[in-house]
C-alpha cells in the first residue's frame, strides 16, 4: 500500500493528472481535504496513502511555516512511516488550529502542586527542554521559615508528580537558570553562597535525591543564562562585568564583557549566546560583544576583557524583556541566523510600568557571513531592534503579571485586562496570548492592538507566573499561594 507504481498511475485513462501534478496539487488543500480524497476510490486511497505525500505535506504545511510538531521529540523523519508522518502533520495542525483560536480549548486542566505550608509563592517556572517535552522545574518560595524548594515535575501523565526535588534554607538564595541544550548533562545552575551546577538522576526513586551537583564556582554573584557547557554570569558590585565560564570539569572564567560607556550596575534583562558573539539587553542598551578570547591590550590580571562592538539605547528604561530566537525553516536551510522576537515591557515615572506590550524583532544582517569571525564589520543582526506592534496589557497597582516566549513565537502574558469579561472590578486576571509575526510577514491580527488569542480569565488575582511549551502544546501557572495549574491544548 506504501508503494504505487507512478507509471501505472500515469497510464490510467480515468485519471490522467501526472503524479507530481497531483502532489503540486494536493499540498493546497486542506488536510481534511485530503483524508475526505481518500474515500473516493482505489486510486485516491493507495495515493494518500504514501509516504512521499505526508513527508511533502509534514515540510509544506508545517515545518515550513515554522509550526511546532507534538510528539515529535527529535526523531528523524527518514525513519518514519508513512502513518507516523501522517499523524505528526495531523497532530501538529491540529493543536496550531485550537492554540490560535480566539478562545482556545483546553483538553485538560489540572491543579498538581498545593503546598501544606502557609506563605507559599511560586517564584519561577520553565519548561525543560527536549527530553520528550514532559518536565516542568518550579521553584516555590516559603516565608516562614524562609526556605526556596526546586522540584521537577514529570507533567506527561494523567497525575503529574515530582521526581526531584531539592530544598535550599541556608544562606541566601540568587535564583535558578535552565540549561537551553537539552543535550548538555547539566540542567540547571542556583546560586546560593556559591554557584552550583546540576543535574538529575532520572532513574533515583527518591526524589529528594535526584538532584546530583555537577560542580561548583565559589562566591556570590548574579546568573543569567547557562547554554550548553557555558554559564553567563554577572558581578553584583559596582564594576557589573559580565562573565562567561567554561563549567567542563573544573569551572573556568574564559572571558569577561565590559561596556564602559555605561553604569555597569545597569541590570541585565535578557542574553542571548550562539559560537563566537553574545547579545545582551540591559535596562536601556542593546549589546553585541564577540565571544572570542583575545590578550588585553594592557595587560591584566584575570580572563580578557571584550568590548562592545555595536550598542542601541532605548529610549526609556524596561521594566522586564523576554527574548527568543524563533524558529524559522528558511534559516536553517540557508544557514543564516534566525529573527529574535524581543517583548519589551517598559518601565514608568510610577511604581508600576506601562499598561503596553512592545513586540521588537532583532534582524539578521543581510551582509552578515556566517563563515567569517563575527566582529564591528560582521555583525550578526542590526544593532537597532526594528519595531513590530504593540499590544494592550494593562497591570492594576500590585498586581502580578508575568510574561513567557517561546521558540516558535507564541507570547503568552497575565494582566489585569478582564474588563470585557467581567465589566469594571477591582481584581481578575487574564492569561492572553498573541502569535508574534516577525518583519516581513503577515497575520490578519498582526496589526491589531489586542491579544490573539485568550486562554484563561479569573476573578482574582492569585496567578503570578506562567510558563510555555509551544510543541507540547502546554501553559502553566503558578499561584501566589505556590499552586500549580496546567493546561494542555493539543
Amino acid at each position: 500500500m506504501d508503494e504505487i507504481a507512478i507509471g501505472s498511475w500515469d497510464r490510467s485513462p480515468s485519471l490522467p493528472i501526472p503524479l507530481d501534478i497531483l502532489f503540486d496539487v494536493v499540498q493546497h488543500l486542506p488536510i481534511q481535504s485530503i483524508l475526505a480524497l481518500r474515500q473516493t476510490s482505489r486510486s485516491f486511497y493507495a495515493i494518500t496513502r504514501l509516504r512521499s505525500l505526508w513527508a511533502l505535506l509534514l515540510r509544506t504545511l508545517v515545518q515550513e511555516q515554522n509550526i511546532p510538531i507534538p510528539h515529535f521529540d527529535g526523531k528523524s523523519l527518514d525513519f518514519l512511516s508513512a502513518l507516523e508522518l501522517e499523524q505528526l502533520t495531523c497532530y501538529a495542525l491540529a493543536l496550531r488550529k485550537n492554540w490560535t483560536n480566539p478562545d482556545p480549548d483546553a483538553k485538560r486542566e489540572i491543579d498538581f502542586y498545593k503546598p501544606t505550608e502557609p506563605d507559599s509563592r511560586i517564584i519561577f517556572m520553565e519548561f525543560l527542554p527536549g527530553r520528550g517535552n514532559r518536565l516542568l522545574i518550579s521553584v516555590t518560595m516559603i516565608a516562614q521559615p524562609r526556605k526556596y524548594v526546586i522540584q521537577c515535575w514529570n507533567v506527561a501523565i494523567p497525575q503529574p508528580v515530582c521526581i526531584a526535588e531539592l530544598a535550599h534554607m541556608e544562606g541566601p538564595y540568587g535564583g535558578v537558570v535552565i540549561n537551553d541544550d537539552p543535550s548538555s548533562p547539566a540542567i540547571m545552575a542556583m546560586q546560593s553562597a556559591l554557584t552550583e551546577i546540576l543535574t538529575i538522576d532520572f532513574e533515583e526513586e527518591d526524589p529528594e535525591s535526584a538532584f546530583v551537583p555537577l560542580s561548583s564556582i565559589d562566591g556570590i554573584r548574579e546568573i543569567h543564562l547557562l547554554s550548553g557547557n557555558t554559564l553567563v554570569t554577572r558581578h553584583p558590585g559596582n564594576g557589573g562585568e559580565v562573565s562567561l565560564w567554561d563549567i567542563n570539569d573544573q569551572p573556568r572564567e574564559t572571558i569577561q564583557l565590559v561596556n564602559p560607556s555605561l553604569l555597569q550596575n545597569d541590570r541585565c534583562q535578557a542574553m542571548h549566546l550562539r559560537d563566537d558573539y553574545m547579545l545582551i539587553i540591559r535596562q536601556q542598551t542593546v549589546e553585541f560583544y564577540s565571544t572570542i578570547p583575545r590578550p588585553n591590550i594592557i595587560a591584566t590580571p584575570g580572563a580578557p576583557i571584550s568590548y562592545p562592538l555595536a550598542q542601541h539605547n532605548f529610549q526609556w528604561r524596561t521594566d522586564s524583556v523576554n527574548m527568543s530566537e524563533q524558529v524559522s525553516w528558511d534559516a536553517a536551510r540557508s544557514h543564516r541566523p534566525s529573527p529574535i522576537n524581543v517583548v519589551v515591557r517598559f518601565g514608568s515615572i510610577y511604581p508600576w510600568p506601562v499598561n503596553i506590550l512592545h513586540h521588537f524583532v532583532l534582524t539578521p544582517n543581510p551582509a552578515y557571513v556566517p563563515e567569517r569571525e563575527t566582529s564591528l564589520y560582521n555583525l550578526p543582526y542590526l544593532a537597532q531592534p526594528t519595531p513590530v506592534q504593540t499590544i494592550g496589557s494593562p497591570v492594576r497597582l500590585f498586581a502580578p503579571s508575568s510574561v513567557a516566549l517561546g521558540r516558535y513565537g507564541t507570547a503568552v502574558w497575565l494582566d489585569s485586562h478582564t474588563e470585557d469579561w467581567m465589566g469594571p472590578s477591582d481584581c481578575g486576571q487574564r492569561l492572553a496570548g498573541r502569535i508574534l509575526m516577525t518583519t516581513g510577514e503577515s497575520s490578519n491580527s498582526q496589526h491589531s492592538p489586542q491579544a490573539s488569542m485568550v486562554f484563561r480569565v479569573r476573578d482574582d488575582d492569585l496567578w503570578n507566573k506562567v510558563a510555555i511549551d509551544e510543541e507540547s502544546g502546554r501553559i502553566a501557572v503558578g499561584y501566589v499561594n505556590g499552586s500549580i495549574t496546567l493546561f494542555e491544548y493539543s
